[in-house]
Order: structure tokens, then C-alpha cells, then sequence
């Protein structure tokens, strides 16, 4: 539910503007027990390797070094349950990969989690 993917960029994806609405009518029920993901792309393409590289450069438009920052803010629907709600950021496909996150779910002892938002897939 980033910016990235909700503005007019390379990487757009139509559900973004039209799912935020209702994502934010679940936060709003529990934004103590929110956690939003971000993805960051590399600075540059030669910080990955092998096919990450590839793909990276593919969409060189599209890393940290040549994007606005603000792209890669939640949407600002979103981005005002922040905090109490929590944001980690995930460099890969999977959130649960990220550092952290798997921590907060124990700690907290979480037993139910809901997953909202969308999955972009990823061109070459």
C-alpha cells in the first residue's frame, strides 16, 4: 500500500487506489495491532545478485537511486495510523523474512493474523 504502486509510476498497479479505502475501514477497528510492510527496492542494481541484478537493471527507473523517496511512503490514507501501527520494511516476496517481524507476531502472541492490501507480481 505504497505510493510506489499507487502513483502513476512503472511499477502502478490499478487496485491500489480502490483497495486503500477499505483497507484503512479494517486498521481503523485495531491500528494498535497494525503492521504495515513496505518494499524498498535497492539503491542500485549492482547492490543485488544474480537475477535480482538482472531484474534491477530491467527497472533501474525504479530503484532508490533514481525514484522520489515519497514513493515509497504508505499511501497517506495509511500512513496516519503510523503509530500506534508499526511498519517494517521487506526486501524480498515475503514479509515473514523480515527481520523482526516474526519476533513482534511472538512476542505480542499473536495467534490470528488478517493480511489485506495486494501482491503485485513481478515482469521482466
Amino acid at each position: 500500500m505504497q505510493e510506489l504502486f499507487a502513483q502513476p509510476t512503472a511499477w502502478h498497479v490499478s487496485w491500489a487506489q480502490r483497495t486503500a479505502p477499505m483497507v484503512r475501514r479494517l486498521i481503523r477497528h485495531r491500528p494498535t495491532h497494525t503492521i504495515f510492510t513496505r518494499f524498498p527496492p535497492p539503491r542500485h542494481p549492482d547492490e543485488l545478485p544474480g537475477t535480482w541484478r538482472r531484474y534491477y537493471t530491467r527497472w533501474a527507473d525504479m530503484t532508490r537511486g533514481q525514484l522520489d523517496p515519497q514513493l515509497l511512503e504508505l499511501v497517506p490514507m495509511l500512513a496516519e495510523f503510523v503509530p500506534p501501527a508499526l511498519v517494517f520494511d521487506k526486501h524480498g516476496y515475503s514479509a515473514f523474512t523480515t527481520a523482526g517481524l516474526g519476533e513482534r507476531l511472538r512476542a505480542g502472541a499473536i495467534a490470528t493474523l488478517i493480511v489485506s492490501g495486494g501482491e503485485t507480481d513481478a515482469a521482466t
